[in-house]
Formats: C-alpha cells, structure tokens, sequence
C-alpha cells in the first residue's frame, strides 16, 4: 500500500465513523451498519478491523457512536506500519548521527 493509498483508506474509516455517528442512532439500522462496517474495514486493514465487532456490544445503538473505533483502527495501523510518521519512528531504521 502506498501513502496515498492508505490516507484514502482512513478517509474511508473516517466516513464509517461518521455514517455510525450519524444513522448508527436508529438501533436496527445501526447493529446492521455496525455488521457491514467490519466487513469494510477488514477488507481494509485485515485482522485488526475485526475490533469493529466491538460496537455491537451495545444493543441500543447510542453509546459506541460516540467512540471512532474506525478511525482508531486506521490510526493504529498507520503508526505501526509507519504510514503516519515514517519508518524512523518505528525504529526500524539506524539513528542519523
């Protein structure tokens, strides 16, 4: 994956937060977007969207709105695989002296 590429998929991650945050009110439609958001964001990031499964723990669809699991999965893999801050930070590369 490119840089590019992945701050287009967190651009994606973004909106699923949003959708959630937004339609994920009504409690049907939300558990059934909250379903459909982990199949998106592990087709994304692989295992780790499967913590969006995390969201439907609550059944009535009002506090998990508040919480962008997404986002954060997006964020998470960003910095481990030095999307974000570069190869540096993840100490992969030997200190410029």
């Amino acid at each position: 994956m490119t840089r590019t590429g992945y701050f287009l998929r967190l651009a994606v991650s973004v909106a699923i937060d949003i959708a959630d945050f937004t339609l994920g009110r009504v409690p049907v439609v939300g558990s059934v977007g909250e379903g459909l958001g982990t199949a998106v964001l592990f087709v994304l990031w692989g295992w780790p969207g499967l913590v969006y499964l995390g969201e439907l723990a609550d059944p009535t669809d009002q506090l998990d709105g508040f919480l962008p699991t997404a986002t954060l999965i997006a964020l998470y893999v960003g910095v481990k695989q030095g999307y974000l801050f570069g190869a540096d930070a993840r100490g992969d590369l030997p200190a410029k002296k």
